[in-house]
């Protein structure tokens, strides 16, 4: 299989935006800054179909936005981080099109562990579960190899802490959500490494690490994509931590400021960039026997927070890039550059979409409850 390119899809008639289009978006954005409009971004977990943000991302830079608060969970998360690296797009689109994603996959935890295609472990947690005991592993496979080409690919633009994305941009922020299954809670890197119990700030300090932004960007996304079961484990001291979308799949909260007087208004727009199958709409789970009530239990808790969250807090913003024509499950790593190019063209045309037909600053703000009169000031 070749190198995946994504020209080929943004060269299909009809799928880009045209300057009448730009235009019309543009009258329903706040006022551009330096000739670029600032938005914010919460980018959705989702595994290896998280490369539909990149067309959904594609689309926003045929439109001039540029981002400045940026979280994510998981898939998410790694989109975030890329994002806040400052690539120009072009080079992004070629990054990830040179990226091999089975090598993610290369260190398996034991030579014990037994699975068939990774595209389908998720769905069988039982023979997983099984399959680990008999190693007496945590997980099946490694993310070292994730972690390591994250760390590779951020320092081309001098990358390693948080610290480092605030010397780019002052205006830059980045938030990644974890799992911490040892204290039962979430966390929000950078910002929680700072409020931790004694003990773990102790051992923290042992390897190093001074302060929240001192850590590694790198290792915050390797500890939010440790899906369970599939990655083991990372360790925050003698903390376990695993994908954050367990507890928040979808952190589109983790920027919001509430109209709470002069002042609060803000300056521009959150976007959260989800992936949704069927047009979003949740069907009906199947349950048939301990096995399916098992995997329906998992996929409530993974989704039910955040979907209570969304009927309040849409609010218009919610990019929702259905994925379904792509029939790609989260860990089909071995993806076809065909599937690629499904992805990737759905993420564009949803963006498009969203934008012509749904989007407007004056009644985003109206609906979070600021008045009319400040909504275009």
């Amino acid at each position: 299989m070749g190198l995946w390119n994504p020209g080929k899809v943004l060269a299909e008639p009809g799928l880009r935006l045209t300057e009448e289009e730009k235009q019309f978006i543009w009258s329903k954005m706040p006022p551009p800054v330096d000739g670029y409009y600032n938005a914010d971004a919460v980018f959705e977990g989702g595994g290896v179909r998280g490369l539909a943000f990149l067309g959904a991302l594609r689309c926003c830079h045929d439109l001039n936005i540029r981002w400045c608060k940026l979280a994510g969970t998981s898939a998410g998360a790694v989109t975030a981080a890329l994002l806040a690296a400052e690539f120009p797009m072009d080079r992004l689109e070629e990054i990830l099109g040179e990226l091999d994603y089975m090598k993610f996959l290369s260190r398996k935890m034991s030579p014990l562990i037994w699975n068939g295609d990774p595209a389908n472990d998720l769905q069988m947690p039982v023979l997983m579960v099984l399959s680990l005991l008999l190693a007496r592993q945590l997980g099946e496979y490694s993310s070292d190899p994730f972690r390591d080409w994250l760390a590779q690919t951020l320092a081309i633009q001098g990358i390693q802490e948080f610290a480092d994305l605030e010397k780019q941009r002052e205006s830059h922020n980045l938030k990644v959500v974890v799992s911490d299954i040892s204290r039962g809670q979430m966390l929000v890197l950078p910002d929680d490494l700072d409020c931790l119990d004694a003990a773990t700030t102790q051992k923290l300090r042992e390897q190093g690490l001074m302060s929240g932004k001192e850590f590694s960007v790198a290792e915050a996304v390797r500890l939010s994509m440790s899906i369970p079961f599939f990655f083991a484990p990372g360790k925050l001291g003698d903390r376990l931590i695993v994908d954050g979308g367990i507890l928040s799949n979808f952190p589109l909260w983790i920027y919001d400021v509430r109209p709470n007087g002069p002042g609060r208004v803000p300056r521009w727009p959150t976007f959260g960039l989800r992936l949704v199958e069927e047009h979003g709409h949740a069907t009906a789970a199947k349950v048939g026997g301990p096995l399916s009530l098992l995997g329906a239990m998992f996929r409530t808790m993974m989704v039910a927070r955040d979907r209570y969250h969304l009927t309040h807090t849409d609010q218009g913003r919610v990019i929702n890039i259905n994925v379904a024509t792509a029939n790609v499950t989260a860990t089909q790593f071995n993806l076809s550059n065909g599937i690629k190019d499904d992805l990737y063209r759905v993420g564009y045309e949803s963006t498009k979409r969203f934008f012509l037909d749904t989007w407007s600053w004056e009644k985003h703000l109206v609906a979070r409850g600021f008045e009319p009169s400040t909504a275009t000031a």
